[in-house]
């Protein structure tokens, strides 16, 4: 590995992670990497291009959340994000018009899958652990959804979670 992957790696499991959980701000952090890594432009270009690049809803997907909510499930935004990615999937990509809310690990404080981050959820919605559904495409946070007694689902396709949501009810 190179020197400039090697630091961006360290960015990645270390300053970075206090962006993730609101800790610092993503903009201030991104100066001295980019000085280090030389870098051309400032945070937001390199955010504006850094999030463009990553911009690839799944837009099936998509539609049926927007149907289940149409059908009265509410629906949130349960992802670790850094507060300016968060905003450009919350209104630059549109998800803030198909969602009642966000559980963002910079708003909860803490990233999925630490047991804190469920808890703190689940206190702000003020259900009881099997009334919420969860999904997930990282295995780590279903298991840790499940530990705290959610219905946890590790999403692997549209076929699968179309079935598993039409046996749920919202009774």
């Amino acid at each position: 590995m190179n020197a400039r992957r090697r630091e961006a790696a360290a960015f990645f499991t270390g300053a970075f992670l206090t962006a993730i959980t609101g800790q610092a701000d993503l903009k201030a952090l991104l100066v001295p990497l980019m000085a280090r890594l030389d870098l051309p432009g400032t945070p937001d270009t390199l955010m504006a291009e850094w999030f463009a690049a990553e911009n690839h809803p799944n837009l099936p997907l998509l539609h049926e959340v927007r149907a289940l909510r149409a059908a009265g499930w509410p629906v949130y935004l349960a992802t670790n994000q850094e507060r300016h990615r968060l905003r450009y999937l919350l209104h630059d990509m549109g998800l803030g018009q198909t969602v009642d809310g966000e559980f963002s690990s910079c708003s909860v404080g803490v990233r999925k899958p630490d047991a804190a981050y469920f808890g703190r959820v689940q206190d702000r919605l003020g259900l009881s652990p099997d009334r919420i559904v969860f999904w997930d495409d990282a295995p780590g946070n279903v298991a840790a959804a499940r530990a705290a007694g959610w219905t946890a689902h590790l999403y692997e396709g549209l076929k699968a979670f179309r079935s598993e949501m039409a046996q749920l009810t919202l009774a």
